[in-house]
């Protein structure tokens, strides 16, 4: 065996379906690990011309056959023991010396030449497949520095950042269709120039006859932002700092407010379009009609999961009583969310394309103090149609009103000087404060009147009507997940009534 296209080939071929699930097991961005997987194989090998045939792109089938889901694992081989343990996937040998295959992202010699393709364009032609890097900015490898290295927040994605200026998102997940990722960064930034997202620049694709999987995109790099959510609990740990008998400053009051204003801007580009893809639509009475009866889906199924668990004891002691009450009351919310609805009646806004997975985390605060969106992928769980359904564009607000009491009660608890009834008011009027900002900031950019409902009580309605889906959505998160987190949702969950009798 040797360390080319040959070598190669006969290695992957080699591969056991316990090789392939042991390794992806190990893996962050692997989806599949809560289901057991039994079976994984390599559904296709596209050798690269690079480094004399030893890389290569794996399409990788996990699960039984027809019910299979698709990863992406770029591959290379080499002699002997120089890569990194996490990085592979299996030792093979021929007379008596040992061959690694592994993931090639951990190779610097695979990234440089990938970053040579998404700088000049490539196309890798099997004659089956045709594996194409698409330059849609030019020049922008054009400085000296093109050194790189991994991102190591991603869970679903692997990221290299290429020399300060660059950086490509590899999907692991690979779904035929258009990417919402990719084409609505697109369209914000060629078509709307829509200056708080990261300039694209390039994309990496399968193409396979007529079916098209989009593999990756390459975004302009900021560099020494950090992510909202790290910014916002830094700006307010000193409001829980404070003294109990002093009336602290919210620091981050003005940045909500402005973090509302681009969040309306964002909409306001999303909603420019004229081409079907983005084109906004009115929303009739029978979608709110199916996103009701979808919510009500969620709450029984949410609560009956509470229930559930009350009597298998995995809620923590002490929200025990708040969750036994909770479950009780299905009849309740069902009821809100009629009331919701027969108020509303048929001023209801557009429906546009969203971000879909709206929070904190997926907005970078920059070095020159401003906020920048990313990450419109929507929720990877879901498949791309459904990402790229059209919807109000107060699903996303909601996403972060609620993404503002995560970081509320994590200040909270991050506050054991405070007695817990000052804890709780701190958390309390923060959270106030910072989501009138926003709202106030989102509100005032009324440019494209039909957006949202005409009459301001109805967008706050039809607001509470999606911060309901999110709550419920988040409780059953937890409950599955962290069920120590269970009384976020909870409280939000708890106040959504409180507040519509006000």
């Amino acid at each position: 065996m040797n360390g080319d296209r040959e070598g190669l080939h006969t290695a992957v071929s080699a591969l056991q379906s316990d090789e392939l699930l042991g390794f992806l097991m190990r893996q962050r961005w692997f989806g599949e690990k809560g289901m057991a997987p039994a079976k994984a194989r390599v559904a296709e090998l596209i050798p690269l011309p690079w480094g004399e045939g030893r890389y290569g792109f794996a399409r990788v089938a996990v699960g039984e056959a027809g019910v299979e889901r698709e990863y992406q694992l770029p591959v290379g081989i080499r002699e002997g023991a120089s890569i990194a343990n996490a990085a592979v996937i299996a030792t093979v040998h021929d007379a008596g010396r040992p061959f690694q295959l592994y993931d090639a992202l951990y190779d610097e010699a695979f990234r440089a030449m990938l970053v040579d393709a998404l700088a000049h364009g490539t196309v890798v032609d099997t004659g089956q497949t045709r594996w194409i890097a698409d330059v849609i900015r030019a020049g922008w490898a054009d400085a000296a520095d093109r050194s790189t290295s991994l991102g190591s927040a991603e869970q679903s994605n692997t990221s290299i950042v290429i020399g300060g200026r660059a950086i490509y998102k590899l999907f692991r997940t690979l779904s035929p269709g258009v990417h919402p990722d990719v084409e609505v960064t697109r369209f914000l930034t060629t078509t709307a120039r829509f200056a708080n997202t990261p300039a694209f620049l390039a994309e990496t694709r399968i193409e396979i006859g007529d079916a098209v999987i989009t593999t990756g995109m390459l975004q302009e790099y900021l560099t020494g932002s950090t992510d909202a959510w790290s910014f916002a609990l830094d700006r307010g740990r000193p409001y829980f700092a404070a003294p109990e008998n002093r009336d602290p400053t919210n620091n981050l009051v003005d940045d909500a407010r402005r973090l509302g204003t681009i969040t309306r801007a964002m909409h306001d580009a999303l909603a420019s379009g004229t081409e079907p893809a983005f084109a906004p639509e009115p929303m009739r009475s029978e979608d709110l009609e199916s996103a009701a009866q979808r919510i009500q889906q969620s709450i029984r199924a949410s609560l009956a999961l509470l229930e559930t668990q009350t009597e298998t004891g995995r809620i923590p002691a002490q929200r025990m009583a708040e969750a036994r009450a909770l479950a009780r009351r299905g009849d309740h919310y069902s009821g809100y969310v009629d009331e919701i609805v027969d108020t509303i009646g048929d001023d209801l806004g557009s429906r546009i394309r969203t971000h879909g997975d709206y929070h904190l985390g997926q907005v970078l605060h920059t070095a020159g103090d401003d906020f920048m969106v990313i990450d419109f992928e929507g929720e990877p769980a879901r498949p791309l149609e459904e990402r790229r359904q059209k919807s109000s564009p107060l699903r996303d607000v909601a996403g972060m009103v609620r993404s503002f009491s995560y970081a509320a009660a994590t200040l909270a608890s991050r506050a054991p000087k405070l007695d817990a009834a000052t804890r709780e008011l701190r958390g309390a009027r923060w959270e106030r404060d910072v989501r009138a900002a926003y709202l106030e900031g989102y509100l005032a950019g009324r440019r494209r009147a039909p957006l949202l409902p005409r009459d301001e009580p109805n967008a706050y309605a039809l607001l509470a009507l999606f911060e309901t889906e999110k709550a419920f959505y988040e409780l059953s998160y937890e409950l599955n997940n962290r069920p120590d987190w269970v009384g976020i949702p909870m409280r939000g969950v708890a106040k959504l009534l409180q507040e519509r009798r006000r």
